[in-house]
């Protein structure tokens, strides 16, 4: 029999306790529910008012609770990035995911086959082959597939040139196997941007592309439900308008210093945080118990591999698995051994992926246990 695996609370331990209990052990990862809560009123709206669907990627939080914060706020559902995600999310009780990646390969068809049945899923194709195997697999089970068509936009990491687009649609057509529910892109480019002017050109980019590709395909005698599109970091720069009838942003849900980098919140929407303990201190040097395992290796150029909050004279100089090591000049704290830190993430969804349990906190207590229960759904 497997062993749980540990976790900084253990089940015993009732809510709600201060941060500062001893109890909970770190390295800890912890949001803040209010803000939390904030950040989804805040997406929710911004669709709302530019009249766009609303569509989570939960890549972000993988975790039920969080997902179903979002659809009662308005999602109309989720988005994922692998077929173990999606299985998460449906068995948490979400009846409309989109898998916004191609699936390619037996197993990963065979995984999302239930799911299929009960016309919970919609799947992601940019080429001939992949639609031959969507085919493949609805004349199989016996049912229809929902199908969109990514479009590449300027990641180039995959999807259709635009030029293609109509090509790839006709094929979907032959026969009654599939569905063409829309297309779909993802700007991940806009992290290239070196300044606000730079990622609003991306988001423009997106959305004439986008808008083009609808015009091309509905004049070829398509009619698309869906055209998705937009990041938390893009989605902002975006219209009913350009074409555009669904936005995707993930990172919102709690933001990091990426995207606080990218201009897309303010440090009052940074809701993620990791608590640590100090455990050496010698001179300027001080080490912390949470390192690669916790913190991951995102690294920012100006952030370094997180930000210890209310110390901005602070740096990290290096991780090792378990161990963050900073430099903080002396004379700018008073910290001690077994001291308490709070780390601010560069890159919240790597975090995520490494917990299989956060902790929601409101007003210094520790108040909700929180599953991430698509943690390390790679599959």
């Amino acid at each position: 029999m497997t062993a749980p695996l540990p976790r900084p609370l253990t089940p015993e331990i009732a809510l709600p306790i201060a941060l500062d209990d001893p109890r909970i052990d770190t390295p800890a990862v912890l949001v803040d529910l209010d803000i939390v809560e904030a950040n989804i009123s805040r997406m929710a709206a911004l669709a709302r008012r530019e009249r766009l669907s609303l569509r989570p990627h939960i890549k972000t939080h993988k975790s039920t609770a969080m997902a179903q914060r979002q659809l009662a706020a308005g999602a109309v559902g989720v988005c994922c990035a692998t077929a173990s995600e999606a299985e998460v999310m449906v068995a948490g009780g979400v009846g409309d995911v989109l898998l916004a990646y191609p699936l390619v390969g037996r197993r990963k068809l065979e995984r999302v086959t239930p799911l299929l049945r009960r016309g919970s899923l919609t799947l992601v194709t940019d080429s001939k082959a992949v639609t031959a195997s969507y085919r493949e697999l609805a004349q199989t089970i016996g049912c229809s597939i929902r199908v969109m068509i990514e479009v590449d936009s300027g990641m180039h990491r995959v999807g259709v040139e635009p030029r293609r687009i109509v090509e790839i649609a006709q094929d979907i057509a032959k026969g009654n196997e599939l569905e063409l529910r829309g297309i779909l892109t993802h700007a991940g480019h806009s992290h290239d941007a070196t300044d606000q002017l730079g990622i609003e050109s991306v988001a423009r980019q997106e959305a004439a592309i986008m808008g083009a590709a609808r015009e091309e395909l509905e004049a070829a005698g398509f009619d698309l439900a869906i055209v998705s599109a937009g990041s938390t970091i893009t989605a902002p720069y975006l219209h009913a308008r350009d074409g555009i009838t669904e936005i995707r942003p993930g990172t919102y849900v709690y933001n990091d210093l990426r995207t606080m980098s990218t201009y897309a919140c303010t440090p009052d929407g940074l809701a993620a945080f990791a608590l640590a303990t100090v455990v050496s201190l010698e001179g300027d040097r001080v080490t912390i118990d949470a390192g690669s395992k916790t913190l991951t290796t995102s690294h920012d150029a100006v952030y370094g591999f997180g930000h210890l909050r209310d110390l901005p004279g602070s740096r990290f100089t290096r991780l090792s698995e378990e161990h963050g090591v900073l430099a903080v000049p002396e004379g700018t704290s008073r910290l001690a051994v077994g001291d308490r830190v709070q780390v601010l993430p560069v890159h919240v969804c790597a975090w995520m992926d490494l917990q299989p349990e956060i902790y929601g906190v409101r007003n210094g207590q520790i108040v909700e246990r929180l599953p991430v229960e698509a943690m390390r759904h790679s599959l």
